[in-house]
């Protein structure tokens, strides 16, 4: 973690957060917000345990970092010398873990890994839009893409869903009714 330190005042003193949220220099009471906070890069910033305003590297780069010095540790033995990659890549997964551990301290909170929920429904209907925009369709055609878009989504979040199942949820028909609309049947 690394303090940010106020310039006002040569960069001796760090911004510590005060209770309305904004960060104010403990000599020259010069103020922060939160919004003025610009930082390039790989950086958050966050508030440490005593009320002071630091940066540190984003944890998901941190991860990413992680698992490169493993990928190196356990091709230590390709390299011309063995020894010198395992421990280097032993130094990159330490500086990797520590830096991951400081964000976290700071509050950050941890990467998601995978797709949300949301991100999945997102991606689905715009493939299907995707088509849909593409080619010229009929209307049989356009409601079986949107079936299997609504099966898709269904299976995400109830995953073993029947097809009686999510044609309730999505439409509120029966299965028999859906079957109906353009001859579809089992």
């Amino acid at each position: 973690m690394n303090p940010i330190c106020c310039p006002q005042c040569g960069g001796l003193s760090a911004y510590c957060i005060r209770p309305d949220g904004l960060f104010q220099c403990p000599e020259c009471e010069n103020l922060l917000d939160r919004r003025d906070i610009d930082l390039d890069g790989m950086q958050v910033w966050g508030v440490a345990a005593d009320g002071t305003l630091c940066t540190a590297t984003d944890p998901a780069h941190s991860l990413d970092c992680l698992m490169e010095a493993i990928e190196e540790f356990l091709t230590a033995d390709e390299c011309p010398n063995a020894e010198y990659a395992r421990l280097d890549s032993m130094r990159s997964a330490t500086e990797s873990l520590t830096a991951y551990i400081d964000a976290r301290r700071l509050g950050i909170k941890r990467p998601e890994f995978g797709y949300t929920e949301e991100s999945v429904r997102t991606a689905v209907n715009a493939g299907a839009d995707m088509v849909l925009g593409a080619i010229s369709l009929g209307e049989p055609e356009e409601d079986a893409i949107n079936l299997v878009v609504n099966a898709a989504i269904t299976s995400l979040t109830n995953p073993g869903a029947s097809f009686i199942e999510m044609v309730e949820e999505n439409y509120g028909e029966d299965a028999e009714e859906v079957r109906s609309w353009w001859g579809w049947s089992k």
